[in-house]
């Protein structure tokens, strides 16, 4: 059985993905002005598909590559928003909030899918996939 740290994590994570969802709709014509329909429509999909892979891959497989992906895509987006608003460049409005609450429930997610207990059942069910 999952435990508590790894459901809470997963459902934090599928959150953030879905604000991801929310701030690719709200941005879109900023995103297609500047590079065009064909790499705003990759960008999304490859960004909001990894996570959810990754995601998936920690939170159901006990995957350690998952977790591993997971905690390099959130260092990435968590340095991007720092860098947004080191520079004051993070979004006015909805858009800001939105971009401020994903990168934390991503954050916290990926805290919560390192406490000890879900690093414990990784190992178990690493153990018993070897035998």
């Amino acid at each position: 059985m999952r435990p508590k740290s790894v459901i809470l994590g997963e459902r934090l994570s599928l959150l953030a993905i879905l604000l991801l969802v929310v701030l690719a709709a709200l941005g879109w014509n900023d995103t297609v002005a500047q590079a065009g329909v064909g790499i705003a429509i990759f960008a999304n999909v490859l960004l909001i598909g990894l996570f959810l892979l990754a995601t998936l891959w920690t939170t159901r497989l006990a995957s350690r590559i998952g977790l591993g992906l997971l905690i390099v895509m959130t260092v990435l987006n968590l340095l991007g928003f720092l860098y947004q608003v080191s520079v004051g460049a993070l979004a006015e409005g909805v858009f800001g909030v939105l971009t401020a609450v994903q990168a934390a429930a991503s954050l916290v997610a990926v805290v919560m899918l390192l406490r000890p207990n879900a690093l414990a059942w990784y190992r178990a069910k690493a153990e018993e996939n070897e035998a």
